[in-house]
């Protein structure tokens, strides 16, 4: 057998604690990553791995080779890609996860034009709200929207999204324009109903910060349902700019005090902790990144400013 994708097989079964998770990551059967851990642990002379039935974990001996390694496959790479970066183009499969509603309004035409300039890559995109185990079910690369981020995965910020206070021009003849934050307590909300009820709408100005306790027409744990109720007249809605600045631009919303800040999300890009970070999955990273346009600290959703 060839030993270097051995050692490939054996690093990714380590990074991953679970033959079944490297074979679906490599697209290998499970049979197969045991015919190279078995090369290796011959070849070495040396029992590599310890498995149990819920996990696999290096042995001290195997630890040791795993460094040695990823050494060995990090300076193969670095040098391959140095000698062919000019002729050679990346190419497989890039499997990534993102949530519903961002997926689904800002994705579709990045990923045309990825795939557009990157003929030799194919896409597997999974679009979910629950929390996935990008080691476990196989997945490249993750992106995540959120006020925080509690994560042993390596990543990196590539964007935030701030909220607004949102009404349709249509409420706001017939309700009249609130004047100041403390009047939404008694005016109808639309608010996101996961992962607890949002009742407490946050607003700061002036190094001073507001708590408003308001009363809920409408809970939802979707964003585009919440946006379409807010645009209907329902009532004043808190959403992010990726839900809601197309219709702020448009002029189908208000914001009601674009002066305060209501909070932020971060847009985060995430992928396994592993050295090897594939072709395909850094010019993905660097793609998005160019594509919104700005930076960690940058809204390009807001249209307000």
């Amino acid at each position: 057998m060839d030993t270097l994708e051995s050692m490939q097989v054996f690093v990714r079964v380590v990074e991953l604690g679970s033959f079944a998770a490297a074979a679906r990551n490599l697209d290998l059967s499970p049979a197969m990553v045991s015919k190279h851990i078995g090369h290796l642990e011959r070849r070495t002379g040396a029992r590599l791995l310890n498995r149990t039935t819920r996990q696999v974990r290096a042995t001290e001996v195997g630890a040791t080779y795993f460094d040695q390694c990823t050494t060995i496959l990090r300076n193969i790479d670095a040098a391959e890609a140095e000698a062919g970066a000019a002729t050679r183009s990346p190419r497989g499969t890039l499997r990534i996860t993102a949530p519903t509603e961002f997926g689904n309004l800002h994705l579709p035409a990045i990923m045309a034009a990825f795939l557009e300039r990157h003929p030799e890559i194919d896409l597997v995109l999974d679009l979910t709200n629950r929390s996935v185990d990008i080691v476990q079910e196989g997945y490249d690369l993750a992106i995540r929207v959120a006020r925080h981020l509690d994560t042993s995965l390596v990543g990196r910020r590539i964007a935030v999204s701030r909220f607004h206070v949102v009404a349709s021009p249509g409420y706001l003849a017939r309700a009249g324009h609130p004047q100041r934050p403390a009047e939404l307590a008694c005016r109808p909300c639309v608010t996101f109903a996961v992962p607890q009820p949002w009742t407490t709408w946050t607003f700061a100005h002036g190094g001073v910060s507001e708590q408003v306790k308001i009363t809920p027409r409408m809970l939802s744990t979707s964003a585009e349902a919440l946006l379409q109720a807010t645009c209907a007249g329902v009532g004043i809605g808190l959403l992010p700019t990726f839900v809601c600045g197309k219709a702020l631009s448009r002029g189908e919303l208000v914001s009601l005090f674009p002066d305060c800040e209501c909070g932020m999300l971060g847009v985060y890009i995430l992928f396994p902790h592993r050295n090897l970070l594939p072709a395909r999955v850094r010019i993905f990273i660097d793609f998005l990144v160019e594509s919104l346009g700005g930076g960690a600290d940058e809204d390009p959703w807001d249209f307000t400013s």
